[in-house]
């Protein structure tokens, strides 16, 4: 079996240049709205062609890291500023404008993990698990209710509207990347409580989002449980 350090090699240099890249983001280095340096820049500090940079760079843009603009430069995104786009932001409306909704905090607790939420979270039962309970209105009602479990070790900061937060403002925050996501969606029928928060009549079917978020390192950042109600909403997903 081939050693590490001959595995290591073998990664292609665009990646090995990506993670370059993104280490010196995490570690501060650059920090969130900053420019960096242009391709060429890049491509002397780190001894490699221009081409190789350029790849490296459009896998960042994909992963949502950096925003390029044509003339202006590249910027690492800030997942703290409004205009940031939502990568897990599936509600949009009749027109496919997408739409976060305005987040209510109910509840913020902290609790040892379940042997289920450790094993969805990839944690130890009886890890430290920071629970939100939050609810989301649009247009004055109450169209989503959720339930999020984050691992305690990963969030050391925490912000003072921890309830409303948003996952890569809070990753970001905390030194983190946020990567993929993978989502199970199904179809439930209201209980008493999901009745009282979506005013719907218990028994009504309700969409319900069963979402994992991992970090660019492949560790489970958040485990989410969301019942929808969808009035002037719509879940649309998108394929590029």
């Amino acid at each position: 079996m081939p050693d590490l350090e001959t595995r290591l090699a073998a990664r292609p240099l665009y990646l090995q240049v990506r993670d370059v890249l993104v280490q010196r983001i995490v570690v501060g280095h650059w920090k969130p709205g900053a420019t960096l340096p242009n391709e060429t820049q890049l491509a002397q500090q780190l001894g490699i062609s221009i081409g190789t940079v350029r790849k490296a760079l459009d896998l960042m843009e994909v992963e949502r890291i950096v925003t390029r603009r044509q003339g202006r430069g590249t910027f690492v995104n800030d997942y703290a500023s409004a205009e940031t786009t939502f990568p897990f932001s599936m509600f949009h409306n009749f027109e496919g404008q997408r739409i976060s909704g305005t987040k209510i905090g109910r509840s913020i607790t902290r609790v040892a993990a379940s042997a289920e939420e450790a094993a969805r979270l990839g944690q130890r039962r009886g890890d430290e698990l920071i629970r939100i309970e939050r609810v989301r209105e649009h247009h004055g009602h109450t169209f989503m209710t959720e339930i999020c479990l984050l691992p305690a070790r990963y969030f050391t900061r925490i912000p003072d509207d921890l309830g409303s937060y948003r996952l890569s403002a809070l990753a970001q925050y905390n030194s983190i990347l946020v990567g993929r996501a993978d989502e199970r969606v199904d179809i439930v029928l209201a209980t008493s409580a999901d009745a009282r928060d979506l005013v719907v009549d218990e028994g009504t079917p309700l969409l319900r989002l069963d979402r994992v978020i991992f970090s660019d390192h492949e560790d489970a950042l958040e485990w989410r449980v969301a019942h929808c109600f969808l009035r002037n909403e719509r879940y649309l997903v998108r394929f590029n």
